[in-house]
């Protein structure tokens, strides 16, 4: 995927707006060729903060002993991790902010977490790579009641438009399902030497002027204009 200069930057602007308490001490616990490492690494660094690099599943000595005497505030993983949060020593979760995205999150595992951090933030965040990392995003306050199931994606993020579509590339109403559509800032260029994919994928938006992405995942809208996640259009 190709990927400008200006999208990157365009979400480390968002980012480190959206997340303050990354100016703090962050954990990065994911191999840096994983582009959650963008949020998780870069948006510290943008902003002053200290980080913590540590595998989750054996960090030593020095960096619990460090985590200790700097707590951390900030941190990005999947929704996978939060399980293993829970039976891992405190220091390892962010006292203030964690991101979760890549996959589904659902309330059961957001309510596990929560119970041994109900003072921190947790942040679905939705997005391909094709669109810069992530794009929506679903912000859960701390002491907000979270009920069972899926958890939103949320509202899309600065410089992002978001559709729900269906094969006519018409809008649904909400709560009927279609495919989701990204455009905005954070589109990628395309694919790398791959025209006729690129074409496929990347194609012209009938609402503004120029692309938009077919992620081929399905989504619905809510009542008060939030995403659900509804799986992928070619299952």
């Amino acid at each position: 995927v190709v990927v400008s200069h200006r999208s990157v930057v365009d979400y480390l602007r968002f980012s480190t707006r959206a997340y303050p308490a990354a100016g703090g001490t962050a954990i990065v616990p994911s191999p840096l060729v994983f582009d959650l490492t963008v949020t998780g690494l870069y948006t510290p660094l943008m902003t002053g903060g200290r980080i913590e690099l540590t595998g989750l599943d054996a960090p030593t000595p020095a960096a619990l002993e460090r985590l200790r005497a700097e707590p951390a505030t900030f941190m990005k993983v999947t929704p996978s991790h939060l399980s293993v949060l829970t039976e891992l020593p405190g220091e390892l979760s962010p006292a203030r902010d964690l991101v979760v995205g890549g996959e589904a999150l659902f309330g059961e595992a957001v309510r596990e977490w929560r119970a041994r951090h109900p003072d921190a933030r947790l942040i679905n965040a939705y997005g391909p790579t094709e669109l810069t990392v992530n794009c929506v995003q679903h912000v859960i306050e701390p002491g907000a009641d979270v009920g069972p199931g899926p958890v939103p994606i949320g509202r899309p993020m600065d410089d992002t438009q978001v559709y729900v579509l269906d094969r006519f590339l018409r809008p649904v109403p909400p709560g009927a399902t279609g495919e989701l559509y990204v455009a905005g800032t954070g589109l990628a260029r395309g694919y790398l030497r791959a025209p006729a994919l690129t074409a496929e994928r990347f194609v012209a938006c009938p609402f503004s002027p120029g692309r938009m992405y077919r992620t081929g995942d399905l989504a619905r809208w809510t009542a008060d204009g939030e995403l659900v996640f509804a799986g992928r259009a070619d299952d």
